[in-house]
C-alpha cells in the first residue's frame, strides 16, 4: 500500500456464498436486524419513505457523518427510521496511523469479527504535465480471512472466515470518510479491493459494491478510481470481472508455474490461460476501462532475478499486443513477522529490484516500485490480520476449499 507524511502519532479512532462459477446477487438484506442503507437511490428512497430523505442519507454517508445521529441533515423521523429498519454501521474497534500518515483501522462486525482497512493519504506533487492535487486512497477488504495461501501474506495465513456483505463493504468506506474528516485528511479518491480477502470468491458482493461506490448519486467515486485486484483463482471467475465496473489488477508474483504454486500454492491453472482469459475480459471493455495493472511482489532470491522478469515480460507480451494498456507494480515485499507456518523470506534488495525494473521497462513496458507505506504499522501491503483466524482455527474449516480467496 501507498501514502504520504501526515503525523507519527497515534490516531484514536473512536447469507450464502456465492458460486465460484457464477456471479450472484444476494438479498439487499444483510441479516435479521435489518437492511443496509448502502443501496441505489431509488431502492433506499422506497425503504426510507421518499428520495428526499434517501438523498440526506447519501449526504451524511459521503460526508463521513452517521445519519442515525446527524440531526443538520436528517429529520428526527428519517433517524428513526434509520434506528428502527436498518442494519447499524459497523465500529472501529481499534485505530492506529503510521508515521507516514497511514492509517490502519480495525473494523468490528455485527458478529464480532473484525476486518482491517487502511487510509492512505498521498501529498500533493507536481509532474511533467500537472500538478497533481492532495488525495486520500482507501484499501478495503472483501473478506474476513483469506483461503489462497500466499505464502508471503499474513492475511492468507489466517485461512477463510466468512466473505462480507455488500454493507460490510460499503461501511469500511463510510469510516474511512468519517476518518479522513475528523483527521483533515486530504479527500477521498481512490478505493481498491487490496486488503483482507480475494475479492472474485466474493464477486456478487463486490460487483454490487462497485455499483454504489460508483454511482452518481451514491458515493460518487469514478469507475476509474476504483480497483478490483485478484490472484485470478481460476478462469470461470476471472470472467466475472466483466460485471465489476472497476479497474482490474492481476497479483502475478511469477510467471513460471512452478515457482507460482510455491508462492501462490492454490494455483490449479497455467498461468498462460488465466493471461488469456483476462485479455478475453479486457477486450470487452472500453478502452478507457481496459488498463490492466500487473502486480509483482519482489522476494530476495526467490523471484527478483533478471530471468524472472524477462519471464514476466514473456508472460505480459501477448496483452500489450492486442492492445492492452499494461502497468507493472513491482512491490518489495513486507515482512511479515512471526506468523504461524510462514516461511522467513526478506525483502528483495534495492538493486535487484532495480535491475528488475530496467528489464521490464527495456520491453517498453510501464513498470513502477510501489513505496511502501504503513509497514511500521503493519498496514502495508501482505500484513493484514486479524485475530479472526485464531477463531477460525478453533471452529475448524468453516468454508473449505470451495472458497478460495486472494492476496
Amino acid at each position: 500500500l501507498m501514502m504520504s507524511d501526515t503525523s507519527s502519532a497515534a490516531v484514536p479512532l473512536s447469507n450464502p456464498l456465492p458460486s465460484q462459477n457464477v456471479l450472484q446477487r444476494p438479498p439487499i438484506v444483510v441479516h435479521e436486524k435489518g437492511q443496509t442503507p448502502f443501496q441505489l437511490l431509488a431502492a433506499l428512497g422506497t425503504a426510507i419513505g421518499g428520495t428526499g430523505k434517501a438523498k440526506m442519507v447519501w449526504r451524511s454517508l459521503r460526508q463521513g457523518k452517521d445519519p442515525w445521529t446527524n440531526e443538520e441533515e436528517l429529520t428526527e423521523k428519517a433517524r428513526q427510521t434509520l434506528l428502527r429498519d436498518f442494519e447499524p454501521l459497523p465500529s472501529v474497534s481499534m485505530g492506529s496511523q503510521a508515521s507516514c500518515g497511514t492509517v490502519k483501522m480495525l473494523v468490528r462486525l455485527f458478529d464480532g469479527l473484525e476486518v482491517e482497512a487502511v487510509v492512505i493519504p498521498h501529498e500533493g506533487r507536481p509532474t511533467a504535465n500537472a500538478i497533481v492535487e492532495p488525495r486520500t486512497t482507501l484499501c478495503v477488504s472483501s473478506q474476513v480471512g483469506c483461503n489462497r495461501g500466499c505464502a508471503f501474506c499474513a492475511t492468507g495465513k489466517m485461512g477463510f472466515v466468512r466473505n462480507l456483505s455488500v454493507h460490510e463493504i460499503l461501511s469500511q468506506v463510510f469510516l474511512a470518510q468519517q476518518c479522513i474528516r475528523q483527521h483533515s485528511l486530504p479527500p477521498l479518491h481512490n478505493v481498491v479491493f487490496m486488503g483482507m480477502g480475494e475479492p472474485l470468491n466474493n464477486a456478487g458482493n463486490v460487483a454490487d459494491a462497485v455499483r454504489i461506490l460508483t454511482d452518481d448519486n451514491c458515493f460518487q467515486i469514478s469507475p476509474s478510481k476504483v480497483t478490483v485486484s485478484s490472484v485470478g483463482p481460476n478462469p470461470d471467475l476471472i470472467h466475472t470481472t466483466k460485471d465489476i465496473r472497476a479497474m482490474l489488477a492481476w497479483s502475478v508474483h511469477a510467471a513460471d508455474d512452478a515457482l507460482r504454486r510455491q508462492l501462490v500454492p492454490t494455483t490449479k491453472h497455467p498461468m498462460t490461460l488465466l493471461r488469456d482469459t483476462y485479455k478475453e475480459v479486457l477486450l470487452s471493455r472500453t478502452r478507457g476501462m481496459s488498463v490492466f495493472m500487473v502486480a509483482v511482489t519482489l522476494i530476495n532470491g526467490v523471484n527478483d532475478a533478471e530471468k524472472h522478469a524477462r519471464e514476466l515480460v514473456e508472460l505480459l507480451l501477448p496483452l500489450r499486443e492486442a492492445g492492452i494498456k499494461l502497468c507493472v507494480d513491482l512491490i518489495p515485499y513486507n515482512d511479515i513477522g512471526d506468523v504461524a507456518g510462514s516461511i522467513k523470506f526478506e525483502r528483495a534488495q534495492p538493486d535487484r529490484v532495480n535491475a528488475f525494473q530496467k528489464v521490464v521497462r527495456s520491453y517498453g513496458l510501464t513498470c513502477f516500485v510501489r513505496v511502501t507505506r504503513g509497514d511500521d504499522e503493519a498496514a502495508a501491503c501482505g500484513q493484514l490480520v486479524t485475530t479472526a483466524g485464531k477463531l477460525r482455527r478453533k471452529r475448524g474449516s468453516i468454508a473449505g476449499d470451495s472458497q478460495k480467496q486472494g492476496a
